[in-house]
């Protein structure tokens, strides 16, 4: 009986040190998943914390770029692109930084990352056909702008229609530019940019009174377009139109006095007002040299 008792009671300490242990390896096992947990818990708040600040950098960033202050806007963007890189709304504003300056490369850069993010991000191919555009490259612009149409959900497809008609323009394919000009127009009919480059081609074309239908449109829809009434009063001019080249180089006159433009509008308002000392031709047959 002792030695059942004593192998009981050795047996029962046995038991009592297992268990002793196991306690302090669970207790050791919820310590370090709690430890797990705050960590992650902090690296949320942490996370947290600098998506928020990058937020406040990339509103600055915005406004400086709406302002025409591309430095500051770099500045602030690039330190948005730090705490969170994996935004597309700052890869996509770091993109619109870098065009500013133009660092076209580094825009593309940009905007391409802006996809791989977030293929949905249909804006960002309308802003690489735009830096395409800038650089020249007048097929691969097309082809960003065609991407950007795949969007059915696209809020404003007249823009990358307008600007296909301008790489068409810039190709000497006037037809074409002409067809996406009033696909544009056929989505947004107030779109005054539009209206200008349609009266640009048109012009081209030898058709007249056409262009000055557009040009016209450009400027009601956008009346502080310059070109728009700069080339509608040439057209004017050389229509022998007098009192209508007045009035839009007038305009021209008010919205930019010190402009080019103002310059060139002055020198036809001079013909306007008699024909060349010794000559017997009419002023509208001739204008000045831009």
């Amino acid at each position: 009986m002792s030695r059942l008792w004593k192998y009981a009671v050795g047996m029962k300490g046995k038991d009592s040190g297992t268990e002793r242990e196991s306690s302090r390896m669970k207790a050791s096992k919820v310590i370090a998943i709690l430890a797990m947990v705050l960590m992650f818990l902090v690296g949320c708040a942490t996370s947290e914390e600098a998506r928020q600040k990058a937020q406040i950098h990339l509103r600055l960033g915005t406004h400086h770029l709406t302002q025409g202050d591309s430095s500051s806007a770099l500045r602030e963007l690039l330190e948005a692109e730090k705490l969170d890189p994996k935004d597309p709304h700052i890869r996509f504003a770091l993109g619109w930084a870098y065009s500013a300056k133009g660092r076209f490369s580094q825009a593309l850069e940009q905007y391409q990352e802006v996809i791989k993010l977030d293929p949905k991000y249909t804006e960002a191919y309308n802003a690489m056909g735009a830096t395409y555009l800038e650089m020249g490259k007048w097929d691969e612009a097309i082809e960003s702008f065609q991407q950007a149409l795949k969007d059915l959900l696209y809020l404003t497809p007249f823009y990358p229609l307008n600007n296909i008609g301008w790489a068409y323009y810039k190709k000497g394919d006037r037809r074409k530019a002409i067809e996406y000009y009033r696909r544009a127009l056929s989505q947004k009919p107030d779109f005054g940019l539009a209206h200008y480059n349609l009266g640009l081609a048109q012009k081209d074309e030898g058709k007249t009174e056409e262009a000055i239908a557009s040009f016209k449109a450009a400027v009601t829809h956008a009346p502080g377009l310059l070109d728009g009434h700069f080339q509608l009063g040439v057209l004017y001019f050389h229509s022998g139109k007098g009192e209508e080249a007045q009035k839009a180089f007038g305009e021209v006159l008010r919205l930019a006095p010190d402009s080019e433009s103002a310059r060139l509008a002055k020198q036809y308002l001079d013909l306007l007002k008699k024909p060349p000392r010794g000559s017997k031709q009419s002023p509208f047959l001739s204008g000045p040299k831009a």
